[in-house]
């Protein structure tokens, strides 16, 4: 006896719907396992100079995906750039697939010969994140130091070499400590002057009226000396151009191209015309007499007297400014503490 069961088909429909439910938690799995891909775009690198490293992983588009941090997943490397691409999504239902890539930058300073990297990528779920790994890519590191065959076959030695002579070093120049002394210079001479600046000036122009007036006793003194019928009339002419030249620098005007009438007009002393008459009779005429040597001491006399009184007027002045500093002694100025012959 066989019995047949009939079957409505309201249970076939579901039965249908379980084994394709079935199916497609089969095949997710599968898909799910799809790793990234990750190389290195050279096969070597050297020490500090940069390289990349791509990164390409082909997911569902559905799926939101997360790339390796370049501040964590990267070491030992160092992350310089990180070039990122658009998602691409080819293909059709149910086949459709996006594609999220990105190069990155990296530079090495690790002195393995061989050396690793295996970065994670991150599917976001609604609970937690998938983690998955590339597979290990390696790259070689390439270096410019060639060892000879007898150093390959050697152990290195550890043994550091010494040398203990001194070197000697060249001097450098300490230029701040320059630079303060100066400025520290600079400060005091400024207090200085603001203090005795008065007072400095007039001691400094009453020793510089006192070394030109000795430097003209000197001089004269030592023409008319030598003076006498022969060498009167180049000795007359001259004493008589040192003497037009000091009495000008007293006197602050020029004289060397005044002639005798016009500086008995500026002097109004007949005795200094009368002298300078006696001189130019020597020069001119060649005249010379008894007359001849008390008229060039007279001019001497006359300089002497002119000095004094350009010293007079300078400490009279120091009198009249009570702010100045006491003047000390001066050098020397009469005519019985110069080298003047009788």
């Amino acid at each position: 006896m066989v019995c047949c069961l009939t079957l409505k088909p309201r249970y076939v429909l579901i039965s249908i719907l379980r084994i394709l439910a079935l199916i497609c938690l089969l095949t997710l799995p599968l898909r799910a396992q799809v790793a990234p891909a990750g190389r290195f775009l050279s096969d070597s690198i050297q020490i500090g100079r940069p390289f990349q490293y791509a990164l390409v992983y082909r997911h569902q588009p559905t799926e939101e995906v997360l790339f390796p941090d370049t501040a964590l997943h990267f070491a030992p490397y160092q992350v310089r750039q990180v070039t990122i691409f658009p998602t691409t999504t080819t293909g059709t239902i149910p086949d459709i697939v996006s594609r999220d890539s990105a190069v990155y930058t990296l530079i090495s300073f690790e002195t393995s010969p061989i050396q690793l990297l295996q970065v994670p990528i991150r599917i976001v779920n609604e609970a937690d994140c998938t983690l998955i790994m590339t597979q290990p890519d390696t790259v070689f590191l390439r270096t410019s130091i060639t060892a000879s065959a007898a150093d390959t076959t050697r152990a290195v030695s550890t043994t550091l070499a010494t040398n203990t002579d001194l070197i000697q070093l060249r001097q450098q120049f300490n230029y701040p400590v320059l630079i303060a002394v100066v400025t520290g210079l600079s400060m005091l001479l400024g207090l200085l002057y603001l203090l005795f600046g008065r007072w400095i000036s007039r001691k400094v122009r009453l020793y510089q009226l006192y070394l030109k007036q000795v430097r003209f006793q000197r001089d004269y003194n030592q023409l008319i000396r030598n003076l006498n019928a022969e060498t009167a009339t180049t000795t007359t002419s001259q004493a008589v151009s040192v003497w037009k030249e000091y009495l000008g620098q007293l006197e602050g005007q020029s004289f060397a191209s005044l002639t005798t009438t016009e500086i008995a007009e500026r002097m109004a002393d007949e005795r200094v015309v009368d002298a300078l008459r006696e001189a130019d009779r020597v020069i001119y005429g060649g005249a010379f007499s008894v007359q001849s040597q008390p008229a060039l001491r007279l001019l001497r006399d006359v300089a002497t007297q002119t000095y004094r009184r350009k010293r007079a007027a300078l400490l009279a002045n120091a009198v009249d400014q009570p702010t100045d500093r006491p003047t000390d002694s001066s050098p020397p100025t009469t005519s019985t503490q110069l080298p003047v012959p009788s």
